[in-house]
């Protein structure tokens, strides 16, 4: 594979035949300086000229015997980046020139003299030709480099080989950021000093320490205007034109194998929650029930199941991740904490909410605890994000043991949250707990309630209208009190006459058998249907 590596440098040009005459003037890390090209010099004023990495020739002709404008054209070189200086030593330029060398040693910049005459054309045409050789192969490695790439996406591999070869291209540190997953070191470094390189990307001090300007380089990871992940180059130098243009090559391979593997995941969590939409409709047999929890999941025991509804919530989408990744991140993070509580879990998005099928993996313990630590877990994480995808409204369907019945589950778990719709947030939303709203519930699904209301307590209602007589309440606290007028009136605050007087009140309306047992039950249930529509009796 392309092994090439576009670094020129000072000490490298002074390696070749031209330069083996020339006094270097330099430390180590003057002569690691990068050298692009290379420009002969003449004029004082040259910084408006530079971009930097060039490689100046003199004969100092320009300056002369001014020491001044000689320190001042060598401070324009150093504060615009230049390479080096070449100074041919003679006719324009005499020795010594000790304040320019030791302007030079403390800047860390390469002063080349040459003592003897020499042909700057020369010097020219030879690196010139240098960079323009290394610039061709430079091309040609890089489209060998695509058609490699593209070989490695047909073949299927996955990510990580792209990563591997990525770092035996550049032969830099290479550190993968994914959103929806762990970060990944190529080479792998210990676990401490991945954590601090993450935590110095995640609050954006990367880029601030001087030391590692031009060592480090960033792609983003971007499909279909989405931010996958981040992609970085790190080396002990700074980067080549090779390594950068290869890290670009390779953050758009990488983004195509995120796509094919994002299009793959979805297909297959589309496929399911097409099942799933289908297991909650009724339409699947045992035996395909059985053999689908067999292919996905071989370890799961096919135990009692319920479900789990979230109403649907306001969602708040973070920039640069869709509901759908955002949904599926939560999701995965569900799984984990409810195979901790000894669920499967199951999860899909059905009829626009949430729906988790659950599957009691641990019999000998009491499910509803469990599922209440996860929710109430998966809850108060939202609130601590900029995401919120679990409502606050949540029902829980009833225990079935047999897979067909899942449907009624998926109903009465719907029920569960209709109902807290119209009482509000129930501390144990499940619908075994519901009790006498199931009832409730049914006559409003029918369209009985009122009629019902009216026909039971209809009478207390309008004469409450007309008298203020407080009988509704005065009902509602005998019933609770199962009948005990000292109980009921100190409930009241009023004396035992008062209470008598509303009694007798009460029973002309509702007749003087209100307390039998089967009357009694009906006017208790208009009362509780009353609280259902207005709020609690006062």
């Amino acid at each position: 594979m392309v092994q090439t590596l576009l670094q020129l440098t000072v000490h490298d040009i002074l390696q070749r035949p031209l330069f083996q005459k020339a006094e270097a003037i330099a430390t180590e890390e003057a002569l690691a300086r990068k050298v692009r090209w290379v420009h002969i010099m003449e004029v004082t004023q040259v910084g408006h000229l530079l971009n930097g990495n060039e490689l100046i020739l003199s004969t100092g002709i320009g300056w002369g015997d001014n020491e001044a404008t000689s320190l001042s054209f060598l401070q324009q070189l150093i504060d615009h980046g230049a390479s080096g200086l070449c100074i041919e030593l003679g006719t324009y330029t005499k020795q010594p020139l000790e304040r320019l060398k030791s302007l030079a040693l403390e800047a860390n910049f390469p002063l080349i003299l040459f003592h003897e005459e020499v042909r700057y054309i020369d010097i020219t045409q030879d690196l010139h030709a240098y960079f323009i050789h290394q610039h061709h192969k430079m091309v040609s490695d890089l489209e060998a480099l695509s058609t490699g790439l593209n070989q490695l996406l047909l073949s299927g591999k996955g990510l990580q080989p792209l990563l591997n070869l990525l770092h035996e291209t550049t032969h830099a540190q290479v550190a993968f950021f994914p959103f929806d997953a762990e970060a990944i070191f190529v080479p792998p470094l210990p676990k401490e000093d991945g954590a601090a390189f993450y935590e110095k990307w995640i609050y954006g001090e990367m880029f601030h320490f001087p030391e590692v300007k031009n060592k480090l380089a960033h792609r983003p990871i971007l499909a279909l205007e989405h931010l996958f992940a981040d992609l970085l180059l790190s080396a002990n130098q700074e980067l080549s034109e090779f390594q950068i243009l290869a890290l670009d090559r390779f953050a758009t391979a990488i983004a195509q194998e995120m796509m094919r593997t994002t299009y793959m995941e979805e297909k297959t969590r589309y496929k399911q929650d097409l099942w799933i939409a289908d297991w909650l409709r009724g339409k699947h047999s045992l035996p395909e029930i059985r053999d689908y929890l067999m292919t996905i999941k071989p370890a799961v025991k096919l135990g009692p199941l319920l479900v789990c509804v979230f109403d649907t919530a306001p969602i708040r989408v973070e920039g640069g991740k869709s509901q759908e990744s955002l949904l599926f991140q939560k999701q995965l993070i569900a799984g984990s904490l409810f195979e901790r509580e000894g669920f499967h879990l199951l999860p899909t998005f059905f009829e626009q909410r949430i729906v988790f099928i659950l599957i009691n993996q641990m019999l000998a313990t009491t499910a509803h605890d469990r599922i209440l630590r996860v929710v109430h877990r998966l809850q108060k994480n939202d609130l601590t994000q900029e995401t919120a995808l679990f409502s606050s409204i949540f029902g829980i369907g009833i225990t079935v043991s047999d897979p067909l019945h899942l449907p009624a589950s998926y109903s009465s778990a719907l029920d569960t949250v209709d109902i807290q719709k119209d009482i509000g947030l129930l501390p144990k939303p499940f619908y075994h707990e519901l009790h006498i709203y199931k009832l409730i519930y049914l006559l409003k699904q029918t369209g009985q309630l009122t009629a019902y209301i009216d026909g039971y307590i209809g009478g207390i209602l309008a004469y409450d209208r007309e008298k203020n007589g407080q009988l509704l309440r005065t009902l509602h606290v005998y019933l609770t009190l199962s009948g005990s007028k000292q109980e009921t009136a100190k409930e009241l605050f009023i004396v035992r006459q008062t209470l008598y007087h509303r009694l007798d009140k009460i029973a002309a309306i509702l007749g003087d058998d209100f307390m039998k047992p089967q009357k009694r039950i009906a006017l208790e249930l208009a009362l509780h249907a009353f609280e259902y529509i207005h709020g609690d009796i006062h």
